[in-house]
């Protein structure tokens, strides 16, 4: 007989697979993109709960649909390919958590850093970068269904990575993309959104 946990982990499984047999097609992310149409979750980074006590470790209880995360308010989200690694942890992150106040002030209720990741290693990065969860928000897309719908995969095959999603940005208002970018330079890519960031604002 099928434990508890172990039903409710068989559970999240077959949800899984259903969500992404019946995916929405793909698509690409341009200016004017609604987002929260999707059916698509992210996981909200977290520790792995050692009792019900602490909390959830059960996907279902960490899901953030993506109209939670977009809908009524502005969000400055940016996409690195793994946490722990070299470009994104020395290069793309520090320039969010340098200009974090500037993009708040500037009219961003949010900003997310995203990655086609387990949410327990997205925690651990997060910990790791002593970064201010008031601040920056870390997502994590286990199964890379968010990455694959909108075409951001990326195989990183050759650095022992697997399949991941490319680095990019955004800004998204009330669900609506207002600015998108596939990120090359990864230093100046906070700089750069932000300055979408007041464009936007300036042009309401």
């Amino acid at each position: 007989m099928m434990h508890g946990s172990q039903a409710l982990l068989q559970a999240a499984k077959r949800k899984v697979s259903a969500i992404a047999s019946n995916a929405i097609t793909m698509r690409s992310i341009t200016v004017g993109t609604d987002m929260i149409s999707s059916v698509i979750s992210l996981q909200k980074a977290r520790p792995w709960y050692m009792s019900d006590a602490e909390g959830s470790n059960m996907a279902d209880d960490n899901a953030v649909t993506l109209k939670d995360l977009f809908k009524k308010q502005t969000v400055a989200l940016f996409g690195v390919p793994a946490p722990f690694t070299g470009t994104c942890s020395n290069e793309h992150y520090p320039g969010y958590k340098a200009l974090a106040d500037d993009f708040l002030q500037a009219g961003v209720d949010r900003i997310v850093c995203y990655s086609v990741a387990d949410p327990y290693a997205m925690d651990g990065w997060a910990k790791a970068l002593k970064n201010d969860a008031e601040k920056i928000t870390f997502m994590a897309d286990p199964d890379s269904l968010f990455a694959k719908a909108y075409g951001l995969d990326a195989a990183y095959d050759a650095v022992s990575l697997g399949q991941r999603s490319i680095r990019f940005s955004m800004v998204v208002a009330d669900g609506k993309v207002e600015a998108f970018h596939k990120v090359d330079d990864a230093v100046k890519d906070a700089e750069t959104l932000l300055a979408d960031v007041k464009e936007w604002k300036d042009h309401q």
